[in-house]
C-alpha cells in the first residue's frame, strides 16, 4: 500500500468472480475521494478512509463510519478537521482535497463546509447515492441483510449469501430519515422516487419532544423499548372482546394509535407514562410505513422491500413493528429485510461516486472488521463494522455446491452460544501471557497494550453475550476471527513465534529418521502409518485448551500423541481412500489446507506430501497468510520446505527441480477456513487440482465439515473439543479421516462452470465493477 491515500496494488489480480465475492472497491490512479457525508434533517452520517500502520494487521487501510445530530454540524466540523489534520500530518500532504457530500445538508452547508475545511465540496445527488451504497453492501458483504421477527425462535435471521444483480431487481427502498423516501430501482443505475411521506424519523422525534423529557432520539428509542402500548393504544380486543378472526386480526391488534387517551380524565391524561407514550408513537410511524411500504410493493409488482435509514438504528421494536405489518399485509409473502449500514447507505454512496475513467480503476476486497465496532445506540441489535481492505480473495472454484456454508455450527443454539463465550472468555489469559511472552522476545515492554487487548475482547464477549448476533451470525469462526483482529489492533504480531519455533527445530530433527523409517515400511503399510502421523502431529494444537495444558507442561510428544489419538468409529474411511488411490485414476494434483506448524507440519504433512509426489501427483500446500495462534504461515512453510530441502532429495527435486511441490497463501489469518474468501493466486492454481485435503480442526471440524467437492476430498482433523465432539457424535481425541468422492450433481456441474469463467477472466483480464 502507499504512504498515501491510495488502494493502489500493482499485483492484485481482484477477480468479479461469483456472487459470493466479498466487497470489489473502485480504485482511481489519483488520489481518490478521502471522506463521504450524508447530511440529513436529524443526522449527518460519515463515511471515511484511515490508514492502518499497524505492520501486523491484515490490512493497510479501512472504511470508518460515525454520525452527528444536525443540529450540532459544529461538532461534526470539528470531527472532520482533526480526520484531514490527521491525513495531513501523517502523509505530508497539504493538497485541497475533495468532500463528497449529499443530502439536503450537503446544500444548506455547503458554505460553511467550504470555509471550515478548506475543501471542495462535491454534492451528489441523494437518491443515487442511496441506491449505490445499497447495491455495494448487498452485492458484497456477507451476512449485510437480514429479517427480524419477535415472534420467530431466532429473531434475527441473516441472508447466507450476497445476492447477485439477476435476483436483487427490481426492489424497494424504502429510506425513513426525517422523512421518508420510497425508490423503486429497477436494474443497476435505473431508479425512481416513486412515493414518500412527511411521517418519518423526524415525526416521532418531534412528537415524542413535546410529550416527554428526552434530550435526543436514542434516549427516545431507550424510552420506547421499556414501555406498554396497551396503555396509550386502543388495541382490537377493547373493542371485540377478543380476536377479530374473520379478517386475521388478533386481540394485541392496534385498531386506533393513542386511542384510550381520549377516554381518560384529564387529570389521569397527565399520568401516562412516557415509556407507554413513545412506544405507541413509535407504533405509529412504524405501521402507517409498513402498509405504505406494501401497497407500493403490490403497485409496482417488487417482492423485495429494504428499510433503511437512521430512524430503525437497529431497534428492535422498529423492526419488529416493520416485519409484522409487511408480513401481516403480504399475508407472508414478503419479508422486510434490514441492512446493518443502515444509516449510511448515502455517506457510503457518496464516498464510492467515483470520478476520472472508470476502466483506469482497479479492484480490492474489503472485509469487516469488528474490532472498534459499535452499537448504533444501546438499544441496538446490531453493530456497524469498520471496512478492512482485503486484497485478492475469491471464491474456491472446486466447491460442488452454491449452498456452500463454511461454519458447522451456527450457535444458535443458547447454551451453545455460552458455552463458546464463556470458552473464549476463560482461555483469555493464555493468549494475554503469549503476548506478554511475545513482547519480550521482541524487546518491547507495553503491558498497557495487553491489557487492552484483553478488555477489548472481554467487552465484545459480554456484547455477544446481550446480542449474539450483533456483529453478524454467531460461529466458533466469528469468535476466532474477532480475537484475532483485536490481538492485531494493539501491535501484537505472530504471538506464538517462539513456540513454533521451537517446535520446527525439533521437528526438523527428527524428520530425517522419521522419513528413513516410512521408506523402509511395506508399501500397503505406508499410507496408514503417514495417515496415523497426521493426526498425531495435529494433537500439537496451542488454540484447544486441554492440549494447551498438556504442551504447557511437557506432557505431550509426537510418540504419546501417537497412542492418544483413536481411530473415530464413525468418521474414519482410510480403507475407501486407499481403494481410491489403488484402482482409480492417478490424482494428477492435490491441494493441502496445512494447520499447525512444529510436529503437525513437518512430521505429518510433508512426509503425506512426500507420499503422494512419489506416487506421481503434484501437491500444492496452502498455509495461512497472516499469523494465529501457532498455525504455520506462508513465510514460515517456505523456511520450513527450504531446510527439508536441504536433507531430502524428493522435497528438493519437487520443489526447487520441478516445481511439482508448490507452497501458496490462503489469504487467511484465521485458524479457521472460509472457501469464499481464497486468495486469488491459489484459486487459480487449483483450478486442476482434483484431490482437495483439509486437515485440523478449525479447518475441517469448525468449518468445512459438510462441505462438498466436485473433486476427492480428505478431511483430517482430531478432536480435542468435547463440545465438538459430542455435538459430531465422536469422543475427545479421535481422529477423523474422512474421504469423499467427487460430486457429479448438478451443483458439480454448475462449479465447473464457475471454473470456466474463472479461467477466461485470468486469460482475458477483462474486469468490470458496476456500482
Amino acid at each position: 500500500m502507499s504512504s498515501r491515500f491510495s488502494f493502489n496494488a500493482t499485483d492484485a489480480h481482484i477477480i468479479e468472480l461469483s456472487k459470493y465475492r466479498q466487497i470489489a472497491f473502485p480504485q482511481n490512479q489519483r488520489r481518490p475521494v478521502q471522506i463521504g457525508i450524508d447530511i440529513g434533517g436529524s443526522l449527518a452520517k460519515v463515511v471515511w478512509y484511515s490508514q492502518n500502520k499497524n505492520s501486523y494487521a491484515a490490512t493497510g487501510g479501512r472504511l470508518n463510519f460515525t454520525k452527528f445530530e444536525t443540529e450540532n454540524i459544529e461538532k461534526c466540523i470539528e470531527f472532520l478537521k482533526e480526520i484531514i489534520k490527521k491525513d495531513n500530518n501523517e502523509n505530508g500532504s497539504m493538497s485541497k482535497r475533495i468532500l463528497k457530500a449529499t443530502g439536503g445538508g450537503a446544500h444548506k452547508f455547503n458554505k460553511l463546509l467550504n470555509d471550515e475545511l478548506n475543501v471542495i465540496v462535491e454534492t451528489e445527488d441523494e437518491m443515487e447515492c442511496l441506491i449505490i451504497g445499497l447495491n455495494f453492501l448487498v452485492h458484497k458483504i456477507p451476512y449485510e441483510v437480514f429479517t427480524y421477527s419477535e415472534t420467530e425462535a431466532e429473531p434475527m435471521v441473516f441472508e447466507e449469501k450476497v445476492i447477485d444483480e439477476e435476483e436483487l431487481y427490481p426492489y424497494i427502498l424504502v429510506n425513513i430519515g426525517s422523512g421518508v423516501s420510497i425508490i423503486k430501482v429497477t436494474e443497476n443505475g435505473k431508479f425512481e422516487r416513486i412515493g414518500g411521506s412527511s411521517l418519518g424519523g423526524g415525526t416521532l422525534w418531534g412528537l415524542l419532544s413535546l410529550v416527554t423529557n428526552a434530550q435526543t432520539f436514542d434516549e427516545m428509542l431507550e424510552l420506547s423499548k421499556k414501555g406498554h402500548n396497551e396503555n396509550v393504544d386502543m388495541l382490537v380486543g377493547d373493542i371485540y372482546g377478543g380476536d377479530y378472526s374473520k379478517i386475521g386480526l388478533k386481540n394485541t391488534a392496534i385498531a386506533s394509535s393513542c386511542g384510550k387517551i381520549f377516554r381518560k380524565k384529564p387529570e389521569d391524561r397527565k399520568k401516562v407514562k412516557e415509556e407507554d407514550i413513545s412506544r405507541s408513537l413509535l407504533y405509529m410511524i412504524s405501521n402507517n410505513l409498513s402498509q405504505i411500504a406494501y401497497l407500493m410493493a403490490q403497485l409496482h409488482q417488487v417482492k423485495r422491500i429494504y428499510f433503511g435509514g437512521c430512524f430503525i438504528r437497529g431497534h428492535p421494536v422498529i423492526m419488529n413493528s416493520l416485519s409484522f405489518g409487511i408480513r401481516f399485509w403480504s399475508k407472508g409473502t414478503i419479508k422486510a429485510l434490514f441492512l446493518r449500514h443502515e444509516g449510511y447507505l448515502g455517506a457510503l454512496g457518496a464516498f464510492l461516486k467515483h470520478h476520472g475513467n472508470i476502466q483506469e480503476q482497479e479492484l480490492l476486497g474489503f472485509s469487516e472488521n469488528f474490532t472498534k465496532a459499535e452499537r448504533i445506540n444501546t438499544t441496538a441489535v446490531n453493530a456497524v463494522g469498520l471496512i478492512d481492505i482485503v486484497p485478492k480473495l475469491t471464491y474456491f472454484p472446486l466447491i460442488s455446491s452454491d449452498e456452500y456454508h463454511p461454519d458447522t455450527f451456527d450457535l444458535t443454539n443458547p447454551e451453545l452460544q455460552k458455552y463458546w463465550i464463556d470458552t473464549f472468555d476463560k482461555n483469555l489469559h493464555k493468549m494475554v501471557d503469549m503476548a506478554l511472552t511475545w513482547q519480550s522476545t521482541h524487546y518491547v515492554n507495553n503491558i498497557e497494550n495487553t491489557k487492552i487487548f484483553e478488555d477489548i475482547y472481554r467487552k465484545h464477549l459480554q456484547v455477544l453475550r446481550r446480542e449474539p448476533n450483533a456483529y453478524g451470525p454467531l460461529s466458533v469462526r466469528s469468535l476466532l476471527i474477532l480475537r484475532e483482529q483485536c490481538l492485531h489492533e494493539m501491535g501484537f504480531g505472530d504471538i506464538f513465534e517462539h513456540v513454533k519455533q521451537e517446535e520446527k527445530e525439533s521437528a526438523l530433527e527428527t524428520l530425517p529418521n522419521l522419513l528413513k523409517k516410512i521408506d523402509a515400511l511395506p508399501e500397503y503399510e505406508k499410507l496408514g502409518v503417514l495417515i496415523d502421523n497426521v493426526l498425531a502431529g495435529n494433537m500439537f494444537d496451542w488454540g484447544a485448551n486441554e492440549v494447551h495444558n498438556m504442551l504447557q507442561k511437557g506432557e505431550l510428544n509426537f510418540d504419546s500423541a501417537k497412542t492418544k489419538v483413536k481411530k473415530s468409529e464413525k468418521y474414519f474411511n482410510l480403507n475407501e481412500f486407499r481403494e481410491r488411490l489403488d484402482s482409480g485414476p492417478q490424482h494428477k494434483r492435490a491441494v493441502i489446507f496445512v494447520d499447525n506448524s512444529g510436529a503437525d507440519i513437518v512430521l505429518g504433512i510433508i512426509p503425506f506430501a512426500r507420499y503422494l509426489l512419489n506416487r506421481g501427483t503434484e501437491v500444492i500446500l496452502a498455509a495461512n497468510t497472516h499469523p494465529c495462534v501457532n498455525d504455520v504461515t506462508y513465510t514460515d512453510l517456505l523456511e520450513i520446505i527450504e531446510k527439508v530441502c536441504t536433507f531430502d532429495d524428493i522435497i528438493n527435486d519437487a520443489y526447487n527441480k520441478f516445481g511439482r511441490l508448490m507452497i501458496h497463501e490462503t489469504g487467511s489469518g484465521s485458524p479457521c477456513l472460509d472457501l469464499r474468501n481464497i486468495n486469488c493466486d491459489l484459486a487459480n492454481v487449483c483450478e486442476s487440482v482434483d484431490l482437495v485435503i483439509i486437515e485440523g480442526m478449525g479447518r475441517a471440524m469448525h468449518t468445512n465439515f459438510h462441505a462438498k467437492f466436485i473433486c476427492d476430498s480428505l478431511k483430517l482433523a482430531v478432536f480435542k473439543n468435547a463440545s465438538v465432539a459430542k455435538t459430531l457424535g465422536g469422543n475427545m481425541y479421535d481422529g477423523i479421516c474422512l474421504f469423499e468422492r467427487g460430486e457429479t450433481s448438478l451443483g458439480g456441474i454448475r462449479a465447473k462452470a464457475r471454473r470456466s469463467t474463472f479461467s477466461e477472466i485470468l486469460e482475458t483480464g477483462r474486469f468490470s465493477f458496476s456500482c
